[in-house]
């Protein structure tokens, strides 16, 4: 984005530990793909000494990256560990790598924070309301044997887990933005590599600042405002991209956990910024199934830097949270 484009709106500055220095001959280089049925991108910045075989080299690991949690975490892929988890004979322990047992405990230390508005396990709701593999359905999903909170089930271990009866995970609320995470890690770690900005389905995390020294400035989605990025992720969990209308009404592919149904809150967007990708993404869910005043106290109480878009009749207004109006 350009500086001048900024203009008029709200400009949004996290809190720096120190200004990243710019590499004003730092060559820039475009990695993208698909993943998770969802697109990603890399914009990366390196030294000039950077060769194209490590930069080759630098690609591949990141579609292994993806492939990986895309393979450990998929619900749409009959051989992923999530599937062979939700397959299992209840009441059995199932082995699950490393990987998705580190994001598995992020899910749950959310759901814990949240009250159960992030709710990891509402697979069979989600599927129920058409927005997993199976087609949307004509009318309004029967729902009546189903219930929210089976995460409260579920004992975390670092190698795996039991599957209580009825419980079905879906990790989806936080895998992309743990991917743009793990991305960005495999970035710092190459040699040259001097700055990135990284998306991976509109969950976005940034590291340094361009060659001309501005940060990476990233509009927030359906606001008026931009941030920027540095050490810093934005995510954003709304109404506008999966939905679909019945009677008139937006049905939301966010779920709220105490009905089984999409959310009926009156917010139809939220977004977060923080470090970690995977905490924004999370917290964003369970913010847009709390409703405005329960989401504004939950993140003034756990300084949760957020900006609310909230359905006032006809009109949408915005609602930053203290920690994010701190940033302005």
């Amino acid at each position: 984005m350009k500086p001048e484009s900024v203009s008029g709106r709200k400009v949004l500055i996290p809190p720096l530990g120190g200004m990243p220095r710019p590499h004003p001959t730092a060559r820039k280089y475009v990695l993208e793909g698909e993943a998770f049925a969802t697109a990603w991108k890399v914009i990366l910045l390196a030294d000039p000494g950077l060769s194209e075989r490590a930069f080759a080299h630098l690609n591949k690991r990141l579609e292994t990256k993806l492939d990986q949690v895309d393979r450990e975490m998929s619900p749409y892929r009959a051989d992923s560990d999530l599937t062979r988890f939700n397959t299992a004979e209840p009441g059995s322990f199932v082995e699950l790598p490393p990987m998705f047992t580190v994001v598995m405990g992020h899910a749950l230390d959310t759901a814990r924070l949240s009250g159960g508005a992030f709710d990891p396990c509402l697979l069979d709701a989600v599927e129920a309301w058409g927005f997993g593999a199976k087609a949307v359905p004509d009318g309004l999903a029967d729902v009546s044997g189903l219930s929210g909170g089976g995460w409260r089930q579920l004992t975390w271990q670092a190698d795996g887990m039991v599957r209580p009866q009825g419980v079905r995970i879906d990790l989806c609320a936080i895998a992309k933005g743990f991917a743009a995470n793990e991305l960005l890690r495999l970035v710092k770690a190459e040699p040259g590599c001097v700055a990135a900005l990284v998306e991976v389905g509109g969950e976005l995390t940034g590291w340094g600042v361009q060659p001309d020294g501005l940060p990476w400035w990233v509009e927030i989605e359906g606001a008026d405002a931009v941030i920027a990025l540095h050490e810093m992720a934005v995510a954003t969990s709304g109404d506008s991209r999966r939905f679909f209308v019945h009677n008139g009404k937006v049905m939301s592919h966010t779920i709220d956990a105490k009905t089984c149904a999409p959310t009926a809150s009156n917010i139809t967007g939220a977004t977060v910024l923080d470090p970690a990708c995977w905490r924004a993404d999370a917290l964003a869910t369970a913010l847009m199934v709390m409703g405005e005043a329960k989401a504004l106290d939950f993140a003034t109480r756990q300084n949760i830097a957020c900006l609310l878009r909230v359905r006032d009749g006809d009109s949408v207004r915005e609602v930053l949270s203290p920690a994010l109006e701190a940033w302005l």
